[in-house]
């Protein structure tokens, strides 16, 4: 399990096999060792989709570099990737509007490419499409997306997210019983976060 320092501006849920931490990804990454990250699945804010409430700079991919394990980077399909990767997977949101597609790059893994099926979540309405629940977060991502590619990956071990969001990477990390960890700056996510893994466990 994640080991931590005392930090009186974070705060750190445990629940089950999950540590969720309330905090800026760049301060704690430090402390999440690249020899305790068995796969990482993330997405992290794009910078041509609300690019000054997701607080997207120039750079900040940059974290991902520290590690040397399996990726998979969700990212738009309209600007280029900054990083080095291995194969470019499709994401088809299902749907006749808006974007129809975005990009989850994959690092240090295979060459295959693969498409991932499922509906876009930032609505209501279309997390009934997607039979999940909207938490209020515009750039939610389906379950069924992030549970595929842990399948597809055939991991057993512990999955790191440093933009959790309202946790789905973590949902989807229980329910294929794997180890989690998440890091969420905006205290209204890791709330929902915290309560949506909460709930799953018990």
């Amino acid at each position: 399990m994640l080991n931590l320092p005392q930090n009186p501006k974070w705060d750190i849920a445990r629940v089950s096999h999950s540590t969720l931490v309330n905090a800026d990804c760049f301060d704690v990454f430090p402390f999440v060792e690249d020899k305790n990250v068995d796969l990482i699945i993330s997405d992290p804010p794009y910078p041509d989709y609300y690019t000054e409430e997701f607080s997207y700079f120039d750079g900040i991919l940059d974290i991902y570099k520290n590690y040397t394990c399996r990726q998979f980077i969700f990212w738009s399909a309209k600007v280029d990737f900054p990083l080095d990767f291995t194969a470019r997977h499709v994401w088809d949101k299902i749907t006749g509007a808006a974007c129809q597609y975005d990009f989850i790059y994959e690092r240090n893994g295979h060459k295959r490419q693969k498409v991932f099926r499922g509906h876009r979540i930032n609505s209501t309405v279309s997390a009934q499409f997607a039979k999940e629940k909207f938490y209020g977060h515009k750039s939610q991502k389906p379950l069924n997306v992030i549970e595929d590619i842990i399948k597809y990956t055939k991991i057993d071990g512990c999955i790191f997210d440093p933009f959790m969001g309202t946790g789905s990477t973590g949902i989807a990390a229980l329910k294929t019983n794997q180890q989690f960890i998440g890091i969420e700056k905006e205290k209204q996510y890791y709330d929902v976060a915290v309560r949506r893994l909460s709930s799953y466990c018990c």
